[in-house]
């Protein structure tokens, strides 16, 4: 089960799993902030009780939506959650693009699912940060 949830309401375990996504896991309540902007969203997915992935996403109408968060818990990585999570957020809005930038370690889980790469930047601590791109001619899959 997918659902949206409020910043002010959020579930137990939450939190901890969303640092997952995070290069500095001790600022997620900090980042988890930006999702008090309407345009901001959070959503949770659930195997029974328990939660198994997290995700972040921005739809605005003036700018291309993006997947700014996505978190599987790290014993249920590598079944499909984060595929899963990811289509059914982009057919209940009826996203045609979905941009995500990503690291290095993540660029294969999105292609694989149907992402291409449109950019790659360095950033200042030489770090490689990937923008992703899904579109509705080449479905989410894998």
């Amino acid at each position: 089960m997918i659902k949206e949830v409020e910043f002010d309401n959020l579930p137990g375990r939450f939190r901890e799993i969303f640092s997952g996504c995070l290069g500095r896991p001790e600022q997620s309540d900090e980042v988890l902030k930006m999702y008090r902007a309407p345009e901001k969203r959070l959503f949770v997915m659930r195997q029974g009780e328990s939660i198994v992935a997290v995700a972040g996403l921005k739809l605005h109408e003036l700018e291309e939506p993006e997947l700014l968060h996505l978190a599987v818990r790290k014993d249920k990585r590598r079944r499909g959650f984060g595929r899963t999570l990811i289509k059914t957020m982009i057919d209940a809005f009826i996203i045609d693009t979905l941009a995500v930038w990503t690291d290095e370690d993540a660029v294969g889980f999105y292609e694989k699912i149907g992402f291409n790469i449109v950019n790659e930047i360095q950033t200042l601590n030489g770090l490689v940060r990937y923008k992703l791109r899904f579109s509705a001619l080449n479905p989410v899959g894998g």
